[in-house]
C-alpha cells in the first residue's frame, strides 16, 4: 500500500529498472541443430544411405578444399614469378 501522495511543486522521479537480455550466438550449438534437422528424419528410415551420403559430403567438401588451396598456392606462384621476371627486366635495363 503506497501513501496518499500530496500536491508537490517539486517532482520526484522514481527509479528506472534496468533490464538487459545478453544476446548469445553459439556457432556451434547452430550448426548441431542444423544438421539434425537435416538428417534427423532420414537417419530413422535408412542408416547406410544417410551414412553414404556423410561420406559424399565429407569427400567433396575436402576435394572442394584441396582444390582452393591448389588454386591460392598457383596463384602465389605466378605472382612471384612475374614480380621476378619485373625486377630481372629493371636490372638489365
Amino acid at each position: 500500500m503506497e501513501a496518499p501522495k500530496l500536491p508537490s511543486f517539486i517532482k520526484q522521479n522514481k527509479h528506472k529498472s534496468f533490464e538487459f537480455k545478453p544476446r548469445y550466438y553459439d556457432e556451434r550449438k547452430e550448426r548441431i541443430e542444423e544438421l539434425r534437422k537435416k538428417y534427423g528424419k532420414s537417419e530413422a528410415k535408412d542408416p547406410k544411405a544417410e551414412k553414404e551420403r556423410f561420406r559424399e559430403n565429407l569427400s567433396s567438401r575436402w576435394q572442394d578444399t584441396r582444390q582452393t588451396k591448389v588454386n591460392s598456392s598457383n596463384r602465389t606462384l605466378l605472382l612471384i614469378i612475374v614480380a621476378l621476371l619485373a625486377l630481372t627486366y629493371y636490372l638489365i635495363k
